[in-house]
């Protein structure tokens, strides 16, 4: 008993041999020890196992977040990896871009235009320069070498060598009956200045000059127009618009602006820059299409540099993002109320109708009907006739403001569109205070 009881309130410190023996496996070695060949393992995992147990409730909770976002993340960017798509995209072909002030006209021909122009400058100016040098006797017609020095502005009619010529004859030596030769003719006369090109609110015109004339006709302004084809622009609503869906909507249309966010595009491809220009319309809704139909009123430019003004009426509708004429919309009415509360009044119509005629006592006879009433019922009669009456006007008024309050078809302000101009038009370039032209 007593080493029975020893054994019992021996701690872990004080193991006897039996307990050492308890401890090794079948082979003869200890558990805690690694064998012979066989690498150490243990200490790092518990010392990992040790620091996890440490922790509180809310960092493991923490570090398992963490540990399923990153593997989401390493997950993740495996496949957009895996499936990017290699292929690059060819760029886009830039678009010629022409503006109106060429006169609607291409890139390549204004180029052409321009270069053909400064070729006939180029020899006006080399022309006007030798028939002032013939008028001043610096260069003797029909000879190749002017008499004395040039100024160094004038070149060489003839460039290389100049051939040497014979002396010409005495005049004594000359017959009297041969005729002198022809006096060598006058130079042309210059050709009339080219046109001048200006542009006003990149809107372009070609105006020749127009000679002045007597009287009234010389104070005149002079008035200078552009002719705008049919074609289409990219615009943005700078209002939103409710346009009404009723009966009554297309006497009375909803007024919106846009402003042109890109130039025109016109027929053959020319472009003609109207971008900032302002774009007024009617717009009136459809229930049947869900859509608010927009007319063009006006197009409105300015140009600050030449001090002009464009406002003229044109004749078009805009069309949405889909390609359907209209603008697709949010159909919306405010009526049910005003039904509801029509459907009870009449109810309340009906009902005292009927109550009115329930009253009294009613005897017929080869005469007709006769109702007798006595001062109760006379009362009760009185109260259910103005009931009736009064809750049929009701049914009225309520029935005349769901009319107005029918359906509408909402669009947002900043929508982009696309404004179609549908007939040609001349635009009239108008002068302000302080104009140029």
């Amino acid at each position: 008993m007593s080493g029975g009881d020893s054994r019992g309130s021996r701690g872990p410190r004080g193991r006897g041999p039996d307990d050492r023996a308890e401890e090794l496996d079948l082979d003869g070695y200890q558990a805690d020890r690694p064998r012979p060949g066989e690498t150490p393992r243990g200490p790092a995992l518990l010392d990992l196992k040790t620091r996890w147990q440490t922790l509180t409730a809310r960092q493991q909770l923490r570090l398992r977040q963490l540990g399923v976002a990153g593997a989401i993340g390493v997950l993740g960017l495996g496949l957009y990896t895996a499936s990017g798509d290699k292929t690059e995209q060819a760029a886009p072909s830039p678009s010629s871009k022409l503006d109106m002030g060429a006169g609607l006209r291409g890139d390549s021909l204004e180029v052409k235009l321009r270069g053909d122009l400064q070729k006939i400058l180029d020899g006006q100016q080399l022309l006007g320069d030798r028939v002032t040098a013939i008028e001043e006797g610096k260069v003797v017609p029909g000879s190749g070498t002017p008499p004395h020095a040039l100024d160094g502005d004038l070149p060489p009619a003839i460039p290389g060598a100049v051939p040497d010529f014979p002396e010409p004859p005495a005049t004594g030596d000359i017959d009297p009956s041969v005729a002198k030769p022809p006096a060598p003719p006058a130079a042309p006369p210059a050709p009339p200045a080219p046109p001048v090109e200006k542009t006003v609110g990149a809107i372009g015109a070609a105006t020749s000059p127009v000679a002045a004339a007597d009287g009234a006709q010389a104070a005149k302004k002079k008035t200078r127009t552009i002719y705008l084809p049919p074609g289409f622009m990219k615009a943005r609503l700078l209002t939103g618009i409710d346009a009404l869906a009723s009966r009554d909507a297309t006497n009375n249309p909803e007024p919106l602006i846009a402003r042109v966010q890109a130039p025109a595009v016109l027929p053959n491809d020319v472009k003609a820059n109207l971008a900032g220009c302002f774009v007024i319309g009617n717009a009136t809704g459809s229930l049947a299409k869900e859509r608010v139909e927009i007319q063009l009123v006006s197009l409105s430019c300015v140009d600050f540099d030449e001090r002009s003004v464009v406002d003229q009426p044109i004749k078009g509708f805009f069309v949405d993002a889909d390609g359907k004429k209209g603008l697709s919309g949010k159909v919306v009415t405010r009526a049910g109320a005003a039904l509801a509360r029509a459907f009870i009044a009449g109810t309340i119509t009906g009902v005292a109708d009927t109550v009115q005629n329930t009253i009294g006592d009613v005897s017929t006879s080869a005469l007709g009907s006769v109702r007798t009433l006595d001062a109760g019922d006379a009362a009760k009669a009185g109260i259910a006739g103005g009931l009736s009456r009064s809750s049929e006007k009701l049914t009225d008024f309520y029935l005349d403001l769901a009319r107005q309050a029918g359906p509408i078809v909402e669009v947002g302000a900043a929508k982009d569109v696309v404004v179609v101009i549908q007939e040609g038009v001349t635009l009239e370039i108008k002068p302000t205070a302080g104009s140029k032209f």
